[in-house]
């Protein structure tokens, strides 16, 4: 029985890998509420959204979009996350994957909720479509959109080493688009919420992907595979794939 691959290998990396493209999503979030707060234009494209999915809405979409929205589901999304890193540190023998499925909600939870109470908007049908409205609703932005973005970004790094690139790439990005349409359509956020969730997300799973957790130092109790997979590493890049003829990892699997 061939040993394990090793633990992200290959890896799971932000793209593009600067870190101008972060500090530009972070601007465009940034403007995104800015703009909400100070140009009305805006607030009534949220309102026309709206009242056009409302107008247009049948039974079998509606259940189509139900779905949708609950890929970004945050209790079952931490649920998978974390039983698959489980086994995956099983499998390794390290706690490597525990952390990032660990800090994923934690980190999540803190940027969602300090921005929804900050922000203070109502939802499609009850409350303000205003930002600091000063209710008790709590909706800008869409922790649903946000969630499948940093979730299944979490999962497909996780995951890498066992997905085509094909698998890999769409388990990164479908299912926050597809919440992105599920919760818009249904009305339960405005157009702008899903945006300025789809923008945080991306930042939180960025600043994620960046960091090297197959190689971070660890104690050797936390991380009893080290040696072992790093001896699997260095051979299956002397090997490659197919054999000896190839010296290193395909490069459409970076």
């Amino acid at each position: 029985m061939r040993p394990p691959r090793p633990l992200g290998v290959p890896a799971l990396a932000p793209v593009p890998a600067g870190w101008w493209f972060d500090g530009l999503v972070v601007v465009a979030l940034a403007g995104l509420t800015a703009a909400l707060a100070w140009w009305p234009p805006l607030l009534r494209l949220d309102i026309a959204v709206r009242d056009w999915c409302d107008q247009h809405r049948p039974a079998p979409v509606s259940v189509l979009m139900v779905v949708f929205d609950y890929l970004g589901q945050g209790g079952a999304l931490t649920t998978v996350t974390v039983l698959v890193s489980c086994w995956l540190a099983w499998r390794h023998r390290t706690v490597r994957p525990v952390i990032p499925a660990g800090l994923a909600p934690i980190v999540s939870t803190l940027l969602i909720v300090g921005l929804k109470r900050w922000t203070s908007r109502g939802a499609p049908h009850h409350g303000a479509v205003e930002l600091f409205s000063d209710g008790w609703e709590e909706y800008y932005p869409s922790g649903h959109v946000s969630n499948a973005i940093v979730y299944y970004g979490v999962l497909a790094a996780l995951l890498a080493p066992y997905l085509a690139v094909v698998a890999r790439r769409l388990l990164q990005w479908a299912p926050g688009v597809l919440t992105f349409i599920g919760t818009t359509y249904l009305g339960y956020h405005w157009l702008t919420d899903s945006i300025g969730g789809y923008l945080l997300g991306l930042v939180i799973v960025r600043i994620l992907l960046r960091v090297p957790w197959r190689t971070v130092t660890l104690p050797h109790q936390l991380d009893r595979s080290s040696r072992r997979d790093q001896g699997v590493h260095r051979r299956s890049q002397r090997e490659g794939p197919s054999g000896p003829n190839r010296s290193g990892p395909r490069e459409e699997d970076r």
